[in-house]
């Protein structure tokens, strides 16, 4: 608990007005159901995160979790904020999950990047048998910025939120209802 001095009540959400992640983070405040989102990458809303898919399909499923909360570093998240780190994990973890039940993948690569976005996410990358000997090497990360117009994210994504489970931890409830209590008024 001491690590996570940082979350306290009344707790205040950290948002960056000028990052591209917390833009998306709030329009989906500001969305009264997730069918709704301007977004069609967005899979779903989680306790302490959430959940799109990348612009790049490659790797089909290839999706990133995106914290809540405006925060740069996992060092500080671990030192400060631990409880939100460990709730973030268990919404990686849930995401993997449903990228296995939906696409059946050999495994999943899971990497935190933060090239282009400076607020704390993590990418999962599915790899698939069908790649043969390059599923032994790192995959491709071409930082694809544009929507191919040729893919059905929405679907994709659809498919994806289905298959999340149900069921949150006690701790990912706490947190959720502290982060939801802590958003800045718009």
């Amino acid at each position: 608990m001491e690590r996570s001095n940082d979350i306290r009540f009344p707790y205040e959400v950290k948002v960056d007005a000028g990052c591209d992640f917390c833009k998306k983070n709030n329009q989906i405040y500001l969305t009264d159901h997730e069918n709704e989102h301007p977004e069609p990458t967005f899979i779903k809303r989680l306790p302490a995160s959430v959940a799109a898919l990348s612009y790049e399909q490659d790797y089909r499923g290839r999706s990133v979790v995106i914290l809540r909360e405006h925060e740069t570093s996992m060092s500080y998240l671990l030192e400060h904020k631990f409880l939100l780190y460990i709730a973030f994990m268990e919404d990686v973890s849930a995401m993997a999950d449903a990228i296995y039940k939906t696409f059946k993948p050999e495994k999943i690569n899971y990497s935190i990047l933060m090239n282009l976005n400076d607020h704390f996410h993590l990418h999962l990358i599915p790899r698939y048998a069908s790649e043969g000997d390059k599923i032994r090497m790192p995959p491709i990360f071409r930082g694809t910025t544009e929507l191919d117009p040729d893919l059905d994210y929405r679907s994709i994504a659809l498919e994806i939120r289905q298959n999340l489970p149900r069921k949150k931890s006690q701790l990912s409830e706490c947190i959720e209802q502290l982060i939801n209590a802590g958003i800045p008024e718009k």
